[in-house]
């Protein structure tokens, strides 16, 4: 009775679980899992219409450069250069028509009595702005209240800049995510803001956390452990190794111009046992939380060692028979990383070498 209570307990307990796993395309080790379902506050700054920032927003009919599209033609003019007053300027930010010539007139003027057409202020939209920097040329999903809503792809200084004009005012929960160059996710910065009516809401100052990988998830004491991602070009880069007792161990390194970064982690200092390991850039939040294994048996782990049935695949039977183990002392057969106990390091293991 006590067996089919367990089994039960672990039916149950897969289910729910599973599900989203099941039709998954890529499955990551549980720390990588949880770390993308988790987003991380940001620090921005959120701003009105700037008269001189060369960006038409909000009321602004145009600044500097940027006239909406307009031009003497299409303000009911015969021909002409259509200007913008700059900052500081009376009427800043305003149409500056003197150069637009009216039909008859033969001269120029922005008031002749010839105009072909009356010129009507555009009406001011609300819209919201995000710019920030993530890694050079990685491709950004922006998130409105937890749905996609659009993409854009950096800059090769890892500028983005992305502008929802299709949005009521309100509160709303906005999230960033990148995907660098290797297909390395990043966790999703998230941050709620209260959007304007009739204004143009501007959030800058993000900088996404870097992307991170680890070569390997188990090894042997005294082997190198490789760490590698993407962040902002020429960024520094901080790693910090933790272990079960609280230790942090911080390393530097310096990311090339393309933003990608890489150090090589001389495992000799470690004790055996299970560690986490993180990176920032110097203002960013952290990366993910990947896990690794150091041991005597370590480097063992692999599709042989998570494929607990020996059927040539790791899949729901073999997570079954983890599940069952939870949790057991000394179990040899669903210790995948040989360190005396069946917990989330194995089920993390198992996850990497998915073949479903």
């Amino acid at each position: 009775m006590g067996l089919l209570s367990k089994k039960s307990l672990i039916f149950l307990f897969i289910i729910p679980i599973l599900g989203g796993l099941v039709f998954s395309p890529l499955f990551l080790p549980l720390p990588k899992i949880l770390a993308d379902m988790t987003p991380t506050s940001v620090t921005v700054t959120i701003s009105g219409p700037v008269c001189g920032d060369s960006i038409r927003e909000g009321t602004e009919q145009c600044d500097g450069s940027d006239l909406g599209s307009q031009g003497c033609v299409s303000l009911g003019y015969t021909s002409g250069t259509l200007a913008c007053y700059t900052a500081g300027m009376p009427n800043q930010c305003t149409f500056n028509t003197s150069g637009c010539v009216t039909r008859g007139s033969g001269g120029t003027g922005g008031t002749g009595g010839g105009r072909s057409g009356v010129y009507i202020p555009p009406v001011a939209v609300t819209k919201v702005i995000i710019q920030g920097k993530a890694y050079p040329s990685s491709l950004i999903t922006v998130l409105q209240d937890g749905k996609a809503v659009t993409t854009v792809r950096a800059d090769s200084l890892a500028n983005f800049r992305v502008e929802i004009a299709d949005i009521t005012a309100g509160t709303y929960t906005f999230g960033l995510w990148g995907k660098d160059k290797e297909g390395r996710k990043s966790i999703t910065s998230s941050f709620t803001v209260t959007v304007s009516k009739k204004g143009s809401t501007t959030i800058s100052g993000i900088l996404l956390p870097p992307t991170i990988e680890l070569e390997k998830t188990s090894l042997q004491k005294g082997k190198i452990l490789n760490i590698l991602g993407q962040t902002g070009s020429q960024s520094e880069v901080s790693i910090f190794i933790n272990s079960s007792a609280k230790e942090i161990i911080k390393r530097e390194t310096k990311a090339r111009t393309d933003g990608k970064w890489f150090y090589a982690f001389d495992t000799t200092i470690l004790e055996e046992g299970s560690y986490t390991v993180q990176a920032k850039s110097l203002t960013s939040t952290f990366s993910q939380t990947l896990a690794f294994t150091i041991g005597e048996a370590g480097g063992k782990t692999g599709p042989k060692g998570a494929d607990i049935n020996k059927d040539g695949k790791v899949n729901l039977v073999d997570f079954s028979i983890l599940l069952y183990n939870w949790n057991i002392p000394k179990n040899t057969m669903a210790d995948l990383n040989y360190d005396g106990k069946v917990n989330l390091v194995d089920f993390s293991i198992m996850l990497y070498y998915w073949t479903g």
